[in-house]
């Protein structure tokens, strides 16, 4: 009677196991199929909306999007809702199968090899199967996605070691730095999100067959101190790890990639945001200057208010700040928080409040009305042209020029610095299909410097990025900087050669793109 129940229970345990495998079996193949096929539409959908590399990719996905405009997640989901229906009904009906037909049928294929009789379960091989198509299947997806994407060499890049910043890398507390100048300048810094020197005219120098979408912009280019990658309008090409906002914000201010592995990419989450760096901020804050960060956002996203509160002491003004101040209202909220139009206003404001200052400033500003996926289209902008990115950029440069004219006519121009600049080229594909990523150029333009090397420099056909804006920077507010080197960043009203210039454009950039254990340790 014992053995009878021992038999049984073991009978019933082996039951479960089975069950318990065989329901971990499916859930593992229905994850390799439905990433698998999800892959394609996916990848599709990508190359459709965007124009990025696999750096921006990843960024973009383990960052926190506290503050960040989601909109474009529920696009990715249609893109691939269809698929997911038609392939999910497939491989439920497949399971299914195995469930009601092969499991309780239990159907056999009698086998005689020579003298050795056995039974093949037909319900194991159709597992065998399903298991090895889905890997099959999955195989083919990465091979589509890897060409699109070059996800193995971004890989390869990623394993291999660079020296770098031992070689080139200026320290600026080892660098002196000091004014030129009679006073201490203020400086304006307008970052302009997505603006790129490709929405001008073909004339002008930019990619539009028909129109130029920036004509003031261009024009100020023109009139003021612009440095371009040829003879005429342009700008700096891209680099590795200084393609989105935050990466952008941060080569600038210190003349370094955004080069943190993967695993420390949301630097807004640790206590201390690249403590081993010393960035214009904190050079400004030592010199005596009130330091004022300006966003239509929350300022949180992307690590921005600990990396400008931390360096620099700056002071942010931010979507819940223009709540509290009383600019909007509590519940107000479009696009990524409170349109240009607002922010403009709002900037008027407080340069008036920062001109009355017993210091210097410097007041720094990001736009957000151009951002991806297709721009924000505010209650000044027109509808002249087919395209709502057309318009969106027209808008976004009449209100840019008309804010620099107001600066013109205050008094505290005539001893400030204005700097207008793209922070990297636009995400999507909207206008700009038809360049190359790595070929499109981010404007820059420097309204009233003050630089020790005057005017008569050279600003064409010059290769550099967005880390020589650290430098130079400094170098148009009236300050000479021992070497003309920060970071590695070069002062480019100087006539030292730019690391691109010295090294080559493709050698800077694969050697950005390579892990260095000396920037982990050095700036994090």
């Amino acid at each position: 009677m014992e053995k009878e129940l021992s038999k049984k229970k073991s009978g019933k345990a082996k039951k479960i196991v089975k069950i318990v495998l065989l329901t971990l079996f499916y859930i593992l193949t229905v994850i390799l199929y439905m990433l698998s096929v999800l892959t394609f539409p996916l990848t599709d959908w990508f190359v459709a909306t965007f124009d990025l590399d696999l750096a921006n990719i990843i960024y973009t996905i383990i960052s926190p999007l506290d503050g960040a405009d989601t909109d474009f997640l529920s696009e990715a989901i249609e893109a691939c809702e269809s698929t997911a229906i038609k392939y999910g009904i497939i491989i439920a009906v497949m399971v299914l199968f195995d469930i009601f037909a092969l499991i309780r049928i239990k159907p056999k294929i009698p086998v005689k090899i020579k003298k050795l009789k056995f039974n093949i379960n037909i319900a194991y091989i159709y597992r065998i199967a399903i298991l090895v198509s889905s890997c099959i299947f999955l195989y083919r997806a990465f091979n589509y996605a890897d060409a699109v994407l070059d996800i193995r060499g971004y890989i390869e890049l990623r394993t291999q070691e660079t020296k770098i910043y031992e070689t080139y890398y200026v320290d600026p507390d080892d660098v002196e730095i000091t004014l030129a100048t009679e006073t201490q300048k203020n400086i304006i810094y307008i970052y302009m999100e997505s603006m790129e020197t490709t929405y001008a005219s073909v004339e002008d120098g930019g990619a539009q067959e028909e129109n130029n979408y920036m004509p003031n912009l261009t024009e100020l280019a023109s009139e003021y101190i612009s440095f371009s990658n040829d003879e005429d309008l342009g700008g700096w090409r891209p680099i590795t790890d200084t393609t989105w906002t935050m990466a952008s914000l941060f080569a600038t201010t210190t003349g370094l990639p955004y080069a943190y592995p993967i695993k420390q990419n949301s630097m807004g989450k640790r206590e201390n945001f690249a403590e081993g760096v010393t960035n214009l901020g904190d050079i400004l804050e030592d010199l005596g200057y009130y330091n004022e960060f300006l966003c239509g956002s929350n300022a949180t996203f992307g690590g921005r208010r600990k990396y400008f509160t931390q360096h620099g002491n700056y002071d942010i003004f931010d979507y819940y700040t223009a709540i509290d101040e009383g600019y909007i209202d509590e519940d107000y909220k479009v696009w990524w928080g409170y349109q240009d139009s607002i922010l403009y206003e709002i900037a008027k404001d407080e340069l008036l409040e920062l001109a009355e200052l017993d210091q210097p400033f410097n007041f720094t500003m990001l736009t957000v009305d151009t951002h991806h996926v297709g721009g924000y289209v505010c209650e000044l902008c027109g509808d002249e042209y087919d395209n709502q990115v057309a318009n969106v950029v027209a808008c976004a440069d009449s209100q840019v020029y008309a804010f620099v004219q107001w600066i013109m006519e205050q008094d505290f121009f005539e001893d400030t610095v204005i700097i207008i600049s793209g922070d990297h080229p636009r995400m999507d594909s909207q206008l700009v299909s038809d360049t190359d990523y790595y070929e499109r150029t981010v404007y820059n333009c420097i309204i009233n410097s003050f630089s020790p090397y005057g005017t008569d420099i050279n600003t064409t056909n010059r290769e550099f990025t967005a880390m020589d804006m650290f430098p130079t920077i400094l170098s148009a507010m009236g300050y000479e900087i021992e070497g003309d080197r920060l970071g590695l960043g070069t002062n480019m009203f100087s006539d030292l050669p730019t690391l691109c210039e010295q090294l080559t454009y493709d050698y800077l950039s694969d050697e950005i793109g390579k892990y260095s254990n000396y920037f982990i340790t050095e700036f994090s």
